[in-house]
Order: structure tokens, then sequence, then C-alpha cells
């Protein structure tokens, strides 16, 4: 498995690859242009991410403005399967969730500050991992 990691946040990006990498190859990228460059050389190598993290708030371009020029790259690169989207923000207002759903069809939406267990329930429901045993 292949995960992008894209935050302007260097200490979400550290906990975000420590977590992760145990479970797919993780790349980063700290802006929206970062993250198309990488998106578009995964495409391009054949190997596309199964996972998008991203942060909405960022300097330049926003993760929605990102994630729906990613979503045209993959149109136009007549990918087999799209990607999983998972935003992640400080922001759980109405507005920025359901755009971030609707408009850049989302699958999940991890709000800051990030909680390791909220995390692995999200990759569990997303089929990226088992689902954690339950205490009996």
């Amino acid at each position: 498995m292949r995960f992008l990691i894209v935050d302007d946040d260097e200490s979400i990006i550290l906990f975000l690859r420590t977590f992760l990498s145990a479970y797919a190859e993780c790349l980063t990228a700290g802006d929206g242009q970062e993250a198309m460059a990488a998106f578009e050389a995964a495409l391009e190598e054949e190997q596309p991410f199964d996972a998008v993290f991203m942060d909405i708030l960022m300097p330049g371009m926003d993760g929605n403005e990102v994630v729906l020029a990613l979503r045209r790259m993959e149109q136009a690169a007549k990918s087999a399967s799209p990607f999983k989207l998972i935003m992640i923000s400080v922001l759980t207002d109405t507005k920025n969730v359901s755009e971030s759903f609707f408009h850049g069809r989302a699958d999940a939406y991890l709000p800051k500050p990030l909680r390791r267990e909220i995390l692995l329930a999200e990759l569990a429901k997303l089929g990226f991992i088992d689902p954690p045993l339950r205490p009996q």
C-alpha cells in the first residue's frame, strides 16, 4: 500500500508517517504543489496512492483545492480505483466538513489534534487494517 500525507505542520507529518509506516509506504508533502507533483509522479510510475491524508488549511492552495486537482489527475489517468481521501483539520464546522465530503469525495475526516485510537478506527473502517479487538 502507498499513502500520501499532505500537511504544512511538520509535527502532524511526523506523527502520521511514524504511525502509518507500519501499514504502508508513506510519502509526504508540505503544500499543495508538492502533493500534486508526488501524485502525478505516482500515476506516471503506475504506483498510485491507496490513500491521501490531506490537511484543509494550508498556505497557497487549501486542501479542498488540492483534492479537486488530484481527482482530476486521477480521472485523466483513468485510474482503476480512486484513492481513499482522509481529510485532516482543526476545522469541524459544517461548511468545511461538507465541502470535503461532497466536493472532494472524502472517505473520512480526522479532527486535530490527531488521536491514535480515532486514526486506527478510521483505517479499519476504510479496510486498510483489521478492526481492533474489543476487550471481553
